[in-house]
C-alpha cells in the first residue's frame, strides 16, 4: 500500500509541477524591415512527463492531456500539433499565432508579438492577457503549474544586403551579449535566445529590446 501511495504521489508531481516551455520564431529580415503588419506563427514546445500513458501506451498521458486543456486557455488560439520524445525527454508542440507589427505599443490584447521599426530592429512584446492567463493557470493549480518560458527566434536575412546590428541581454548563437554588435550577411541566417531576464521583463512590463541598429 505504502508503494502504491508513493506511486501516486510522484505521478501527481510529475503531471502538475513547472513546465519548461520553449517558444520558437521564424521571421524575415524583409518583413522586419517593412512596415506590414501580418499575422505569423510561432512553435511553442511545453515538458511534459510522457507522451503516452503508463498502463497503455495507445492513450495520450495525463500530462499531455492538463497540456492539451492549458495551453489553449494561456495562448490563444493555440493548436496542438503531437507529442513527441527528444534525448529521453517528452514534449508537447503547439503551433500559436503572433503578431509582426512596426508599431512602439502592442496592438493585440491576445498574442505575442515581434516589433520592429526604425528605431529598434527587433522587440517581444507579451501582452498583459498572456500573463495573467499564467498566473491564473498558477493559481488555479496551487502554485504547481507555472510555466517557465524562453524564446528562441531565427533570423533570416532573406536580403541582399549586410546588416550591423547590437544584442541586448541576449545570446547569439553560443554567444552571450549584455550589449554587443554583430552583423548578418546577405543569405543566411542567426538565432537570438533571449535571457531570463528579457523574458521576465516582457512579462512583467510588455515589450523587451532584443535587436537594436
Amino acid at each position: 500500500m505504502k508503494t502504491k501511495i508513493v506511486l501516486l504521489f510522484t505521478l501527481i508531481l510529475l503531471i502538475f509541477t513547472g513546465c519548461q516551455g520553449l517558444v520558437e520564431i521564424k521571421v524575415n529580415l524583409s518583413d522586419l524591415q517593412s512596415q506590414t503588419k501580418k499575422q505569423i506563427s510561432g512553435d511553442l514546445y511545453i515538458q511534459v512527463a510522457s507522451c503516452s500513458d503508463f498502463s497503455d501506451s495507445r492513450k495520450l498521458s495525463d500530462s499531455v492531456i492538463k497540456s492539451k486543456q492549458t495551453i489553449p486557455s494561456i495562448f490563444k488560439d493555440a493548436k496542438y500539433i503531437e507529442c513527441f520524445q527528444k534525448e529521453f525527454i517528452s514534449y508537447t508542440h503547439f503551433k500559436i499565432p503572433m503578431i509582426l507589427s512596426h508599431k512602439e505599443n502592442l496592438v493585440s490584447n491576445d498574442y505575442i508579438h515581434i516589433i520592429s521599426n526604425k528605431d529598434t530592429l527587433l522587440n517581444v512584446g507579451v501582452p498583459p492577457t498572456i500573463k495573467q492567463n499564467i498566473d491564473r493557470v498558477k493559481a488555479n493549480s496551487f502554485g504547481m503549474n507555472d510555466v517557465e518560458l524562453s524564446v528562441k527566434i531565427n533570423v533570416v536575412n532573406d536580403t541582399n544586403k549586410k546588416l550591423t546590428f547590437n544584442a541586448i541581454a541576449s545570446y547569439i548563437g553560443d554567444t552571450p551579449s549584455v550589449y554587443s554588435n554583430f552583423f548578418t550577411e546577405p543569405n543566411t541566417s542567426f538565432d537570438v535566445k533571449l535571457s531570463d531576464v528579457s523574458v521576465d521583463n516582457a512579462l512583467q512590463n510588455g515589450i523587451s529590446r532584443v535587436l537594436i541598429y
